[in-house]
């Protein structure tokens, strides 16, 4: 029988989903999400509603943990873009490119141990200013791509996306199918959800940046990471493209189609930039990255013929040591003792290592001597 029997999970974006989608298909009887954002809302602070989740993994070729998580990930996202398209999850041909060399120690290429059929990209099929890149998961392309597209006739990768909006509304649905319940509703401490969820034996902190900022938390590692993106409508597009960013420059540049006509340009990543409104010029640097790479976006018009949907920006959840995974035991005023977990600072990876980061959080509420992985 599962340690876990009536569960709440604070915290309503994707991590907090996934973490209690996985204990209710592990034994769980009852667990509630509780949010103060639930998936629909737009605000800077629900970060998840505004990613791009290309289901690539962002961990350094030194942290195997990580990996770990997104090679879990990475299968389970597979699982539902073959068996579940209503999920909004789907493959998409693209490649990852590489504007400049490994830091010291480092391997970007790394994931020829995570993806199978891994090949680096010969230099004469890379666009300018592109020193290297890589494809993985060989599937041939059926027709040879306008030299406009950048691109020369080659295998591309099939990486997994997932159109967000369509994803959050199914781990919802997922949620209520299997007999748990999401509720709005804002807490200033994990001591005062304890005590209002009377019933519940285990308590899941998956608050992202709330945990900066709950009273009995206050994990002060955490810090966000401004984030600013452009949904345009361009059909037209049909596979992703990455460009890494650069170890001087807060842009690093992504093209990821949807599936519904709609593309996710990006982005930025600016340590502790707390404004929540939108700047024109990281807009129109953004576009002008985007273009360069990728000049049919617009079918060679140039950057200001963008069909622009609307322009975003969001504070991913980023943590010094990364994603916190621990158990402890608290008690409620009345002296009734509660397990706390906690899943949370997942930085700009919560997608990518959604299912894998769950899976650990499980193994620890079943190992009665962990405490933390």
């Amino acid at each position: 029988m599962a340690p876990y029997k009536n569960v709440v999970v604070l915290g309503a974006g994707v991590t907090g989903l996934t973490t209690a989608i996985t204990l209710l298909r592990n034994g769980a009887r009852q667990v509630t999400v509780v949010g103060k954002d639930v998936p629909g809302d737009m605000n800077p602070e629900y970060s998840s509603v505004n990613a791009g989740a290309s289901i690539i993994s962002f961990a350094s070729s030194n942290n195997k943990r990580l990996q770990e998580m997104d090679r879990f990930t990475i299968k389970e996202f597979r699982r539902l873009a073959n068996t579940e398209p209503e999920s909004g999850v789907s493959y998409c041909p693209g490649v990852q490119y590489y504007g400049i060399d490994d830091a010291p120690g480092e391997d970007c290429h790394w994931v020829r141990d995570l993806f199978q059929d891994y090949e680096k990209l010969h230099q004469k099929n890379l666009p300018a200013g592109i020193i290297g890149g890589y494809r993985f998961v060989a599937c041939k392309y059926d027709r040879v791509l306008p030299r406009n597209e950048l691109l020369t006739h080659f295998n591309f990768a099939l990486i997994v996306t997932a159109n967000v909006p369509v994803y959050l509304n199914f781990l919802v649905k997922t949620l209520i199918s299997l007999g748990g319940r999401l509720e709005r509703q804002s807490f200033d401490s994990l001591q005062s959800a304890m005590d209002q969820y009377q019933d519940a034996d285990t308590l899941i902190n998956c608050t992202g940046m709330g945990s900066y900022y709950l009273k009995d938390v206050q994990d002060h590692t955490l810090y966000p990471v401004r984030g600013q993106t452009v949904i345009v409508r361009a059909p037209h597009i049909k596979h992703q493209l990455y460009k890494d960013v650069c170890r001087t420059d807060r842009f690093c540049t992504y093209i990821i189609p949807r599936g519904d006509g709609t593309v996710v340009l990006g982005g930025t990543l600016d340590r502790d930039d707390t404004n929540m409104e939108v700047e024109p010029e990281l807009t129109k640097a953004i576009l002008e990255n985007a273009y360069k790479l990728h000049p049919y976006l617009t079918h060679n018009k140039g950057p200001d013929a963008f069909d622009i949907l609307s322009v975003d920006v969001s504070f991913r959840p980023g943590r010094e040591g990364g994603i916190r995974l621990e158990k402890e035991t608290r008690y409620r005023n009345n002296g009734d003792k509660v397990t706390v977990a906690h899943n949370y600072g997942h930085s700009c990876h919560g997608f990518q290592s959604s299912w894998g980061s769950s899976h650990k959080l499980l193994q620890l509420l079943k190992g009665e001597h962990l405490s933390k992985l």
